[in-house]
């Protein structure tokens, strides 16, 4: 059952090994940029031996190497995606409010980079207890009445929920 789109991931295994990965992360933030920069060695690398795209191979490896010297530079970048995803809402589109919430963030990001990484690893752990919870079939109607609660409507949610039976 679809629970906002992290049925994706699933199983026992799966969501363990999600689960501490996501602590790996909050522990040691910045062994993300470090993965983003070998992935991107790597890929350089692949590139220039299977004598495809030179210019993609040569600046992969180039900015690889920038991340693993500089490695908040990708959350800068991030950063400044944002800031101009945030402009482009409040001058492109007219959203206001959205455009002004995705500026602040971006300024969050500007201030504190590594928040981007804590944020990625809460991301692993909420997705590997998700995969843990569907592989025991916990979900259930669970999931699927999760609108009806936070819009006063949390009684008639529980009517629908059976209790779960640890027999």
């Amino acid at each position: 059952m679809p629970w906002a789109g992290l049925t994706w991931l699933s199983g026992l295994v799966a969501g363990i090994v999600t689960v501490v990965l996501g602590l790996i992360v909050m522990v040691f933030p910045k062994i993300l940029n470090y993965a983003v920069g070998a992935i991107l060695i790597l890929f350089g690398i692949l590139w220039l031996v299977n004598d495809q795209q030179w210019l993609f191979g040569i600046s992969s490896i180039v900015f690889g190497i920038l991340v693993f010297v500089f490695p908040a530079i990708l959350n800068y970048l991030m950063a400044g995606w944002l800031a101009l995803i945030g402009l482009g809402l409040i001058l492109g589109t007219g959203s206001m409010v959205l455009g002004i919430i995705i500026l602040v963030f971006a300024v969050v990001v500007m201030v504190f980079p590594a928040i981007l990484n804590y944020i990625f690893g809460l991301f692993l752990i909420v997705v590997g207890i998700v995969a843990i919870i569907n592989h025991f079939g916990w979900t259930g109607d669970l999931f699927a009445l999760m609108p009806l609660v936070g819009l006063g409507r949390e009684k008639e949610a529980a009517r629908f929920i059976e209790p779960i039976s640890l027999n």
